[in-house]
């Protein structure tokens, strides 16, 4: 972890005692926390770097350019105090932060000023008694005073500065909670390195994302040791359940809830025992009254369900808090009376999502529910992600049953269900002898050894000759998948061809035709894989997977085709077969939408979905792994210019391929997000190279589909005619509209030819791929400017910009031809050669001088020359300095286009 210097500004201003509940329930909370004398956190906690705040920033600064005052609010805990410091310094204007009890001497409202009026912060303004209130007013209706003041969210404010307020006197500004986004970026800052994804996903969740309660876990968490870097990358790994968290994170939710009735800390216990519940269910219904105060306190959210209400912690932290501290007697009672509740409410759907919490409540007071429900419980817990409580239901399932002879029926599936939840932790070796346990002759069991095999121990060829053994109709699936991690699409693309005219009444013979269709996008493009989808459609007495499957591959094949209604279609399907507990639907879903958002240039939307796809507890695939989610994620992270958090992300990457085993395929496509990015962050020479040996290697394997995308990466990277000739050479035509698209751009940029370019652009629009339809106009653009055609220029530079309008949070990526004189050529300072962008965007990502020079074959004497020349090009001077000037601001030499 690096050292943080002295003059890293703080996170909040948490040696303040904060305000902790909304209108009238303000004055008793404040009037406790005084008497109590609440404790401090320590200062640690408020040294975190002021991050993902330039949005309340920016309108502090708008409003004080036209001298008007601002009254920052917003819930306890997102810094209010600490923008409010901030914007002061902001200002450039002399002034002082002051307490609502410490006011300085205020000058009469009538008497002369001298120059312009000095600024005054006010902290906690809604505490202001009503004689000081009154002259701050009158001084600010007389111009004497610039007023920056913050106010608890919901709190009641003095009158006259409410009338300010109404008066336009001061506007208002909100502060917020991190988002998943923000939570990352603070992690980064302060730990000064990569995060894992589902260590930022994890932490968001548990906080709210509220900066205080973020900074004290964390703090408390380097210190106990459960966050800490391991293979590059922070992880953090939550501490036994049922632990009480560090007295430090016990205050901050203190802090946050204020004083909470019996009423208040038992709704808080039942929402932290079974996550969000319904305000139907009779438990909670009789707590409504607790559940509005500790709405309006920002304790508990409500999300409209029906013609009721589901009720959710904001910061479920808090509810583990709450539940350390009851007595052991009151904690058994309280998770019976909810396991009852839960086992008499809810439809046939809801009621089996249900199953784990009620499971775990019993067991956790000392019952033992039936085998039977156990199975179910770690059925839907696997279902969920949720291994290491599949693993608890399925031993409690084993103990249950009988210990001697042939394992009887619930014996076996009850072992199948233990080595799927070791499995699905990473532990193969100990699934496999679970496995052994269960009934060999088990489609299902045997399907389930060889998925261990396979992604969890890494043993392919083991798993392959498994596959094998299994009879023809029910192993073709096994050898289906199989076969994508030994590359051999051809054979699965085949594999479907069979499947449609079997048996309907075999479930197992339609379920490797999305398999095989998935093959086939690949192999000959969209309209084979929907020809084959669409031909087997009607196969009765599918299983809940197979239509699962079905629903996901053919809306991976739409977005293929930029088939925007076909794409719809099937996400719906997906949506409306899957439980709404089934994690992998889920993950599959966001993924596929995730690569339609990225193609239409909706770049914050892509982001979003991938975080949280990437943030899934592992469970590998042939359809997503977590290095190819991940690497998805940081190719739209540079998409969307940030290039040195893309970079960072290729590092978790590659710590995550370490536990996949090899899957050709999956391998390729993520070297080419990493030509992409490398790319964009400036390495055209080395994104060229990895592109082209995407496209040798994919051609050579019969993955036409991802040669192709080399290939036109390639070209666009200005190699257009060694990748017209590939094209050529390579024989990677595929047929699909996208497809087709790809290898027309690539011909266009070979031959120079500025009228086809203009009619792609036009084309790619059509099917929503307005990124790409943006830089064939751009480059129509520069090529009919270079022509001296100054009328098709204006035209094509028009349309271009016309094409980016239609996207969110897209940018021409810096190898496509610039717009022309009306876009502000970067100062010279700032260009910088490829090579030493690429240097000083690595060194931003936190890597040392050594690994750069082993990423990039160098010696150190020549990373240290390359850094030593972009300080002087980037006008700074220390390393520090380097993130907030390379990616999307800094310029660099352009390579020629095709």
């Amino acid at each position: 972890m690096t050292a943080r210097t002295e003059d890293t500004a703080r996170t909040e201003d948490t040696a303040r005692t904060e305000d902790t509940a909304r209108t009238e329930d303000t004055a008793r909370t404040e009037n406790t926390i005084r008497a109590e004398g609440a404790a401090r956190p320590e200062e640690t906690a408020d040294r975190w770097p002021l991050v993902d705040r330039e949005a309340p920033l920016a309108e502090i600064d708008a409003l004080a350019a036209h001298r008007r005052g601002v009254l920052l609010t917003g819930p306890p805990g997102t810094g209010r105090s600490r923008l409010l410091r901030e914007a002061l310094h902001r200002s450039g204007r002399p002034g002082t932060v002051v307490d609502h009890e410490t006011l300085p001497t205020l000058p009469e409202p009538h008497a002369p000023a001298a120059g312009p009026p000095p600024v005054l912060a006010v902290d906690d303004a809604h505490r202001l008694h009503p004689a000081p209130a009154q002259r701050l007013a009158a001084l600010v209706r007389r111009g004497r005073i610039l007023l920056l003041a913050t106010a608890l969210h919901g709190a009641p404010l003095p009158a006259p500065i409410a009338e300010l307020r109404e008066d336009e006197l001061l506007g208002s500004v909100t502060t917020t909670p991190f988002d998943l986004a923000g939570t990352t970026r603070a992690l980064r800052a302060r730990l000064g390195s990569q995060v894992a994804t589902d260590t930022a996903a994890r932490l968001w969740e548990l906080t709210g994302g509220n900066p205080l309660l973020l900074a004290e876990l964390v703090e408390a968490s380097i210190a106990d040791g459960t966050l800490r870097p391991a293979q590059g990358l922070w992880q953090w790994q939550q501490g036994p359940a049922g632990r009480r968290p560090a007295r430090r994170v016990c205050q901050a939710v203190d802090r946050l809830s204020g004083p909470l009735d019996a009423a208040e800390r038992e709704l808080i216990a039942l929402l932290a025992l079974g996550g969000p519940l319904s305000g139907e269910l009779p438990l909670i219904a009789g707590l409504a009254d607790a559940a509005d105060r500790l709405l309006r306190r920002a304790v508990v959210t409500a999300e409209p369900v029906g013609r009721g209400r589901r009720l959710r912690l904001c910061r479920p932290l808090s509810g583990h808090v709450i539940l350390a501290g009851l007595p052991a007697r009151q904690a058994r009672e309280l998770r019976l009376r909810l396991a009852d509740a839960l086992d008499q409410a809810g439809d046939a759907r809801q009621e089996k999502a249900a199953v784990p919490a009620s499971v775990a409540l019993r067991v956790d007071a000392g019952q033992t529910p039936p085998a039977a429900r156990l199975r179910t419980a770690a059925e839907v817990a696997l279902r969920r992600g949720d291994f290491a409580a599949a693993e608890r239901f399925a031993r409690l399932a084993l103990g249950d049953a009988p210990s001697t002879g042939r394992p009887a029926a619930a014996d076996a599936a009850s072992a199948l269900l233990l080595g799927r939840a070791l499995s699905g932790q990473g532990r193969g070796a100990e699934a496999e002898a679970a496995l052994a346990a269960a009934d060999g002759r088990s489609g299902e069991a045997v399907g389930a050894r060889v998925r261990n095999l396979a992604w969890t121990m890494r043993r392919v060829e083991a798993a392959a000759a498994l596959a094998e053994r299994v009879p023809d109709r029910s192993g073709r699936l096994l050898r289906a998948t199989v076969g994508l991690l030994r590359d051999r699409l051809g054979d699965v693309a085949g594999s479907g061809e069979t499947a449609p005219r079997e048996t309907s009444g075999s479930p197992v013979a339609p379920s490797c035709v999305p398999v095989a269709a998935f093959a086939r996008l690949e192999t000959e493009g969209s309209a084979a894989a929907s020809a084959l989808l669409e031909r087997s459609r009607q196969v009765e007495n599918r299983t809940e997977p197979d239509r699962i499957t079905y629903a996901a591959v053919g809306a991976y094949t739409a977005a293929e085709a930029g088939d925007d209604p076909g794409l719809r279609h099937h996400l719906d399907r997906l949506r409306r077969t899957a439980a709404p507990y089934d994690q992998r639907a889920r993950v599959w879903g966001e993924a596929v939408e995730a690569r339609a958002h990225r193609a239409a240039g909706r770049l914050p939307d892509a982001v979003a979905l991938l975080r949280r796809a990437a943030a899934a507890p592992d469970g590998q695939d042939w359809f997503t792994t977590r290095p190819w989610l991940l690497a998805q994620l940081a190719g739209a992270l540079a998409e969307s210019g940030q290039h040195t958090e893309a970079v960072r992300t290729l590092i978790e990457v590659r710590v995550a391929a370490r536990r996949t085993p090899r899957y050709p395929l999956a391998e390729d496509h993520i070297a080419l997000e990493e030509a992409r990015i490398l790319g964009r962050s400036g390495d055209v020479p080395g994104a060229v190279r990895r592109a082209e040996e995407v496209a040798r290697r994919s051609a050579a394997a019969g993955r036409k589909a991802t040669a192709l995308a080399a290939l036109h990466l390639l070209a666009r990277l200005g190699r257009a005619a060694v990748a017209a000739e590939l094209l050529d050479a390579l024989g990677v035509a595929v047929r699909c509209p996208v497809g087709e698209l790809r290898a027309l751009h690539v011909r266009a940029l070979a031959g120079r030819d500025a009228a086809h370019l203009d009619d792609l652009a036009d084309r790619f629009a059509r099917l929503g791929r307005f990124p790409l339809a943006a830089e064939c106009a751009s480059q129509a653009h520069r090529l009919n400017r270079d022509a001296g055609r100054h009328r098709a220029a204006r035209a094509s530079l028009a349309a271009c910009r016309g094409h980016l309008a239609a996207t969110a949070g897209t940018e021409l990526p810096g190898w496509a031809a610039s717009l022309g004189p009306s876009a502000p050529a970067p100062a010279r300072r700032r260009e910088l050669t490829a090579r030493e962008h690429q240097t000083a965007t690595l060194a931003a990502s936190g890597m040392e001088n050594g690994e750069i020079a082993r990423r990039l074959s160098v010696s150190v004497r020549t990373v240290e020359n390359h850094l030593y020349r972009a300080y002087g090009k980037l006008g700074i001077t220390s390393r520090a300095e380097l993130a907030g000037h390379v990616g999307a601001r800094a310029g660099f030499a352009q390579p020629p286009s095709g």
